[in-house]
């Protein structure tokens, strides 16, 4: 592993790989950005202060995606359902829901942002169709993400070193 990450680390592309990775692992399962984090903590040779900037980078590139999906529904719900009826109706459904959880979506997305439950692209689409403030959510998604990867890399090196 160490002469892949010292082969990526010589063009400065491990930063942008890790990058590239974490958007689509917004969206897509089986890229999963913790094992990369816990594999990256317990295996490479990289100090604690690159792991952290390459929680960092996870994390933004997750709140890339988060926030293209937020966008996407935000779209639809403002488009699409003036052309579809039974669209129109299952989105004043959730509004309601949203509705009557105003007080508790700020404490949903955190927890998504930083547990992960209930999954963050879920929660994106969600805030994006009741019309939850987008800049509120980029910066709570943000900050639950970074402390989330971060977390994740130092207890996965922590636990490392004590082996």
């Amino acid at each position: 592993m160490d002469s892949f990450l010292a082969t990526l680390d010589g063009y400065g592309g491990i930063y942008l790989a890790m990058f590239v990775f974490a958007v689509v692992s917004g969206v897509f399962p089986l890229t999963n950005s913790e094992a990369a984090m816990i594999a990256l903590g317990v295996a490479s040779s990289y100090s604690m202060p690159k792991l952290v900037v390459l929680a960092v980078i996870v994390a933004l590139g997750q709140c890339v995606t988060h926030a293209l999906l937020y966008q996407s529904a935000r779209g639809l719900a403002n488009v699409g359902a003036k052309r579809r009826p039974w669209l129109e109706r299952r989105i004043a459904k959730a509004r309601e829901i949203g509705a009557r959880w105003k007080k508790s979506e700020t404490l949903m997305i955190s927890l998504g942002a930083t547990t992960g439950i209930p999954p963050q692209a879920l929660v994106a689409l969600f805030a994006g169709v009741i019309g939850f403030r987008f800049r509120t959510f980029v910066a709570i998604d943000v900050a639950g993400r970074i402390v989330r990867f971060t977390t994740i890399v130092a207890v996965a090196r922590l636990s490392a070193e004590s082996l």
